[in-house]
């Protein structure tokens, strides 16, 4: 049992952790938009232009057309991030929208459980997950073309995702501590009348 909530602690802390580096995207691509977009285009292009190569060089080696393909489609892909890097703009807000649907939907689970096991905030926590839900969603159907520009609108979504994200976590976490210690109580008390 402690095991699987020292798991889960960890895996929310690393959920705290990946919200402060998008907070950290977000107020960046409001402030500084086109330069940051150029940024994570490039960074992506790397990313894609490693896996490249490497088929590559694998099908030299093996003569094996899947890697001769993977490889040609992967360097195609990389090098459109690192030379058209307006493209990232216009595709981020669908995966980031994918990313926080996801991200919303895993929450409301936890908010269920929480409630199951009677713990009273589990209305905050349902409210926020729902929050991150509408803002995955609104990023995916993209109604502001125009409001604004694309890519600061990113950077506020990214900031108000990581925002209520953090803030779920922290709720839930609390509630995971109080189920954890009821749940400690009652051993203790099980052990106590076997006695």
């Amino acid at each position: 049992m402690k095991k699987a909530f020292n798991g889960i602690n960890s895996l929310f802390n690393a959920s705290i952790l990946t919200s402060v580096v998008i907070l950290v995207i977000g107020i960046f691509l409001f402030i500084q938009p086109g330069t940051v977009i150029r940024m994570i285009s490039i960074v992506l292009g790397i990313l894609f232009l490693i896996p490249g190569i490497t088929s590559l060089v694998d099908y030299f080696k093996e003569k094996n057309n899947a890697s001769l393909i993977v490889g040609v489609i992967t360097i195609l892909i990389s090098l459109i991030l690192i030379i058209k890097t307006d493209l990232v703009a216009s595709i981020l807000p669908f995966i980031l929208g994918i990313y926080f649907v996801i991200n919303g939907i895993s929450r409301v689970q936890y908010a269920i459980e929480l409630k199951k096991e009677g713990f009273n905030s589990f209305s905050t926590s349902l409210v926020f997950s729902i929050l991150i839900i509408i803002c995955g969603v609104l990023f995916i159907i993209d109604p502001f073309e125009g409001a604004m520009t694309l890519t600061q609108i990113i950077g506020i979504f990214m900031i108000v995702y990581s925002i209520l994200d953090i803030s779920n976590t922290v709720v839930i976490k609390k509630g995971i501590k109080t189920v954890e210690k009821s749940m400690k109580d009652a051993v203790i008390e099980i052990e106590a009348s076997e006695k």
